[in-house]
């Protein structure tokens, strides 16, 4: 029979033909033809939404889809795909409706509760993500992927053993699972448990070379057991397979001594943090001999006297300067990238206030709140100061103080060290500080920590802001930082 004469029910069924071989423009033509004759129909409307919807054309594709909604309620995978579209779209209140109530039409779908999963993950609603993917394995316990989100998130919190079991019931499921490989690896790795992780990283490799987390963590092995060379060639990969891979790239130009990046990027240094939060305190006052804190809280009283009041400490970590400080701040708040340290530093019930984000972006929500900004330990992952001066500028009150320590090193600029981890010079310092109005009251040299038994030497800074506001800063100009000494 021609498609002229072709009732409409043989349309839609030579439409979703088309379709499901990749035809989307015959099957949109013929979608529409349905509508013609049937515009309520619901099958005919969600289907032209997916064409939509694998075109990228997110707007056209929700539209299409809530009018299916709006004659079907009740379809479960209506509300699905709506889901989808709309978390694409960048929409997850939205999103989170339309799935909840997927989940709620069909309870028994694995998949709804996956991508409701997916959805809590990405907007920080940890434990609620959990709960959804423990329901997804529940009703496909054979399904390796929801086993890996599951691992994913639990490993994220820091609960390494039941993130390692979820990997395991990913690969009795699916043995060649790559990224369930990688993840295992990643955990046993952070356990100690060296040769156990490189055989998974390289069983991951194997079964898909391109992978580019597992090439940065198995050079992340590599380069921890001492060999270089080897670290190189698979960050190198990493970054071929990932361009745009900001964690390796910044990994590369330590150990290459090219050129340094502005700063560290922000999820390296929130991983870091956060897989190193639970034995943190113990190795970095113990093992490192750190004490910056107590030298920056000696420093602060010889140059201040009286009560500090609004404190807002950078880079907070678990909370060791907010210990120091906290007797000198009527209100103690603190930020940190990593959300491991922060609920660490929450433990300690010392500070007012906490936050996960970015130091700046604090910095410049509220102008003129604080008295004192401290930074111990923090810019060290930050090459050029100047986005930090500027905004700790505006965030101070008049007269209001920074603190901050900084390892020592370049000549002209700053220079990003082998370790990973920025040295300044104390010319730029100063230069820097001149030009956001800020005074230095002290700077003094000190010992920050041990690194492979060296001694770290660092400089500690006391600088205040002028009682009268500073006109807007004119930077230095940048030169290219000489490259790393060790």
């Amino acid at each position: 029979m021609t498609e002229a004469g072709s009732s409409w029910e043989e349309l839609l069924h030579q439409a979703v033909q088309q379709h499901q071989s990749g035809q989307i423009d015959v099957a949109e033509r013929l979608y529409r033809r349905v509508l013609a004759h049937h515009p309520a129909h619901a099958d005919a409307l969600h289907l032209l939404g997916l064409v939509h919807y694998a075109r990228g054309e997110l707007a056209a594709a929700a539209e299409q889809v809530r009018r299916a909604v709006a004659v079907a309620p009740h379809s479960g995978v209506y509300q699905f795909n709506l889901g989808n579209i709309l978390r694409d779209a960048g929409a997850p209140d939205a999103a989170l409706a339309a799935y909840r109530q997927a989940v709620a039409l069909q309870p028994d779908e694995a998949d709804y509760h996956n991508n409701l999963g997916l959805l809590h993950e990405e907007t920080g609603a940890v434990d609620d993500a959990v709960a959804c993917y423990r329901a997804a394995t529940a009703l496909a316990p054979d399904d390796a992927t929801v086993w890996v989100n599951l691992g994913t998130v639990l490993q994220q919190q820091g609960r390494g053993g039941e993130a390692a079991e979820c990997y395991r019931r990913a690969l009795r499921a699916e043995p060649q699972h790559a990224r369930a490989l990688n993840n295992l690896g990643a955990v046993l790795q952070a356990e100690g448990d060296f040769a156990a992780a490189a055989e998974c990283y390289q069983h991951a490799l194997r079964a898909e070379p391109a992978l580019a987390e597992a090439h940065r963590n198995y050079g992340g092995l590599l380069e921890a057991g001492g060999d270089r060379d080897g670290a190189l060639r698979h960050y190198v990969e990493a970054l071929r397979l990932k361009p745009d891979y900001a964690e390796v790239a910044y990994v590369l130009a330590a150990l290459r001594g090219a050129a340094a990046p502005a700063a560290a990027p922000a999820d390296y240094v929130a991983a870091l943090f956060d897989q190193y939060a639970d034995g943190f305190d113990a190795h970095l006052t113990g093992t490192l001999g750190y004490r910056t804190p107590a030298m920056l809280r000696a420093l602060y009283r010889r140059c201040a006297e009286g009560p500090t009041g609004d404190v807002l400490d950078l880079g907070c970590g678990t909370g060791l300067a907010g210990l120091a400080f906290r007797d000198a701040a009527a209100r103690l708040a603190g930020v940190d990238l990593s959300p491991r340290m922060v609920d660490k530093a929450r433990e300690r019930g010392i500070y007012d206030e906490l936050d996960v984000g970015d130091v700046v972006a604090a910095l410049r929500r509220r102008p003129e709140s604080w008295d004192l900004l401290l930074a111990a330990d923090m810019l060290v992952y930050v090459g050029d100061l100047a986005p930090v001066f500027a905004a700790a500028q505006s965030a101070l009150r008049p007269g209001g103080w920074l603190l901050f320590s900084v390892e020592q090193g370049g000549t002209d600029s700053f220079m990003l060290r082998e370790a990973g981890r920025y040295a300044h010079s104390a010319a730029y310092v100063r230069a820097l500080a001149d030009s956001c109005g800020f005074a230095v009251r002290a700077e003094e040299s000190a010992v920050l920590r041990q690194n492979l038994g060296a001694d770290v030497p660092g400089w500690l800074y006391a600088l205040q802001l002028a009682q009268e506001p500073a006109a807007t800063p004119s930077f230095p100009a940048r030169e290219t930082p000489p490259p790393p000494s060790g």
